[in-house]
């Protein structure tokens, strides 16, 4: 098992940083934050370049690449995956050579996507806990997507994790694919790789 962190950072810290070195190292995100009319959303675009300066260890902008279907990744660095939710950003990295992380506000509003994002043997699962279990089944979902570097492009539908339920790995695309995951507040998150996951180290972000 390889260990996997956690970096998180929250839009309330955010607001108290100095975020320019961010916005010079990494320009094109700076002028993707701008774009954005929500200041939390423009708050958590350049979390995630913080964290992955912080996390990682990138520098500049041309460290990073973006694959076929714009999953950012970079070169002789450790492999990472970023999700913001609210007014979280959490960043997973770690040894493992393929990463997805997920990270969703729990909302009953969505609950009626189920039936088109969910086989019929994930519905019967989610059934027992509407509200926890939808959200732990799309997490797991997103961040499979991501690991596998398909992003959106690979229905979530398509395919079923209920391995991951039974502490099973789940085999997709001829790899086998680990999930870990937990709570963040009123958030839930999960973590998929190509390898075995140890225990999750949280940092927090600014480190005081």
């Amino acid at each position: 098992m390889k260990e996997m962190t956690i970096s998180a950072v929250c839009t309330d810290a955010l607001r108290g940083m100095d975020l320019s070195a961010v916005e010079a190292a990494l320009p094109g995100r700076a002028e993707r934050a701008r774009r954005f009319r929500q200041e939390s959303d423009r708050l958590l675009c350049l979390g995630a370049g913080y964290l992955m300066m912080q996390a990682v260890g990138i520098r500049r902008e041309s460290d990073l690449r973006l694959g076929e279907h714009g999953k950012p990744y970079a070169p002789g660095f450790p492999a990472f995956s970023i999700s913001h939710s609210g007014i979280w950003c959490i960043l997973a990295s770690g040894d493992h050579r393929l990463i997805g992380a997920d990270l969703e506000a729990v909302n009953r509003a969505h609950l009626d996507a189920a039936p088109a994002v969910y086989t019929p043997a994930e519905l019967d699962w989610m059934a027992e806990d509407p509200l926890v279990r939808f959200f732990r089944l799309w997490t797991w979902k997103e961040s499979v997507m991501k690991a596998t570097g398909l992003g959106m492009s690979l229905e979530p539908g398509r395919f079923e994790v209920l391995p991951f339920a039974r502490g099973e790995s789940l085999r997709l695309f001829g790899r086998n694919w680990y999930a870990a995951g937990g709570s963040l507040g009123g958030y839930v998150f999960s973590v998929c790789a190509d390898e075995p996951i140890g225990p999750l180290r949280w940092v927090g972000y600014p480190l005081p």
